[in-house]
């Protein structure tokens, strides 16, 4: 009988310790748990792009023009036209207002399809002088930064191209300009705008 009463309370003392091993079991492997869920956001920087208010296609400039062409004797030409002693100026304004990013932009003028135009006529954004007399259109490339700012035409650039046919008085019939007589003349003009690397260091040009 006593033998019988062992067993039985070794029973009950291997349950105890059992539910006990359980319940610390369970105690160490508790914790606390928290998931915080949320989301990232990212505002797209804006684009703005023009060239004499145009984004794609700019009105053609006519060189003979009122303002593009410097005037001269009414008895010596006809208003309107180009030839060899005239120049002038036309301009082409980059307008970035509205963009969000610094701009690179970069103008280049290129003769049109069957047109060759003279030797001497040049190009420059300065005024052309002896000391500053041009270049022939295949180099002459201006091109500059404009940082981005905020506000009304803070991020427009005014390019000021003056253009010189000049007159040679020396001219004689083997070098004279009389291939270009009646021609009209197209000039490709391409201006682009890109976004500037945002680590480059920038400052309006």
């Amino acid at each position: 009988m006593k033998k019988r009463s062992r067993i039985v309370s070794l029973g009950v003392l291997a349950l105890t310790l059992t539910m006990m091993s359980t319940c610390l079991m369970g105690a160490t492997m508790a914790r606390y748990v928290t998931e915080v869920t949320g989301s990232a956001t990212a505002a797209v920087a804006a684009w703005s792009f023009k060239a004499n208010g145009e984004t794609s296609t700019l009105t053609a400039i006519d060189l003979g023009a009122d303002g593009k062409r410097e005037a001269y004797n009414e008895n010596n030409i006809m208003k309107g036209v180009v030839a060899p002693g005239t120049k002038g100026s036309f301009d082409i304004v980059i307008d970035g207002t509205g963009s969000e990013v610094g701009i690179e932009y970069a103008v280049t003028i290129a003769e049109g399809t069957n047109v060759t135009l003279p030797d001497d006529l040049v190009f420059s954004t300065e005024a052309i002088t002896a000391d500053k007399p041009g270049s022939k259109l295949d180099v002459f490339s201006p091109s500059g930064t404009i940082a981005y700012a905020s506000g009304d035409n803070s991020m427009e650039k005014t390019i000021t191209v003056n253009w010189e046919w000049p007159f040679d008085a020396t001219d004689d019939k083997e070098s004279n300009d009389n291939a270009y007589v009646d021609k009209d003349w197209t000039l490709n003009i391409t201006i682009t705008g890109k976004q500037i690397d945002p680590n480059k260091t920038t400052t309006t040009e």
